[in-house]
């Protein structure tokens, strides 16, 4: 598992499987590399994932702020992305994924994308569902914005979590999730705002390789908008809900999210 200088950042990554097929994995604020090792032990043999930590998250430098934290995560991305691969990306990591289908057209063969916070798409489309989506974070942003962070972190987890109640989550984790939630609104200029330019008018009609969009069935009430909004955007595009699973689906379901993913692959890909 290498440490190195990558996009001149100090990188974590790792590898899963020694198969000829090769994925490259996003994960979401406040994971690591860890939170794919279930899905890819559910995967059948034949692939060869690559993962790494996000800025500030894993064994991976801290986030300082000095560059934004998406083009951050994306050039880091872009420095594995030297050969046609297959791109998974969860919350977050979907939207880091879902540039780099953008800017590097020729090597992304698929993506699948779960739960990505694409929320600048639902709001373009909906003004009114914007409103509701403020209301319902409304007791995270304010405690974030006080200073809270113990507080924005447990009411984030009560919208975006496991579905375990705040002291049901061992304490090494309700630290690290308070530690890291100063991520969250690191990652809102590009997701939540849209400094990058997603919700412009024709700007994801370029995508055309399969598009595998993923969903818990008891999920947050937006997800289902943001992953409309780019149903109608994206020309080759699947949904598929996984049936009793939240927002961490890879990480509570990873038997049924793999075999989803590889149904997915095999019907559209043939891999």
């Amino acid at each position: 598992m290498p440490i190195e200088m990558r996009a001149d950042f100090q990188t974590h990554w790792t590898t899963f499987g020694e198969g000829e097929t090769d994925v490259l994995l996003f994960h979401c604020t406040m994971g690591s590399v860890g939170a794919w090792r279930g899905l890819t032990q559910c995967l059948s043999e034949g692939y060869h994932f690559t993962a790494f930590d996000l800025p500030g998250h894993g064994k991976s430098g801290a986030f300082t702020g000095e560059r934004d934290f998406q083009d951050l995560s994306s050039a880091m991305g872009r420095t594995f992305l030297d050969r046609p691969m297959h791109l998974v990306g969860h919350s977050f990591g979907g939207s880091v994924a879902l540039r780099l289908a953008l800017e590097e057209p020729d090597k992304v063969c698929s993506l699948v994308l779960i739960e990505p916070v694409m929320m600048n798409l639902a709001f373009a489309d909906d003004p009114q569902f914007k409103l509701a989506y403020d209301a319902d974070h409304r007791a995270y942003f304010d405690a974030f914005m006080a200073g809270d962070h113990e507080t924005a972190a447990r009411e984030f987890s009560l919208l975006w979590g496991d579905g375990r109640d705040w002291m049901d989550i061992p304490e090494f984790a309700r630290t690290q999730m308070i530690d890291k939630i100063p991520m969250i609104y690191a990652a809102d200029s590009k997701v939540y705002r849209d400094e990058y330019g997603f919700s412009e008018v024709g700007r994801l009609s370029g995508i055309s390789v399969p598009v595998l969009l993923m969903e818990g069935g008891v999920s947050h009430f937006s997800v289902a908008h943001m992953n409309a909004a780019l149903e109608r955007r994206l020309s080759n595009s699947t949904r598929k809900t996984i049936e009793g699973a939240g927002h961490m689906l890879p990480i509570t379901h990873p038997q049924a999210t793999a075999q989803s993913i590889a149904d997915f692959w095999e019907t559209a890909l043939g891999v």
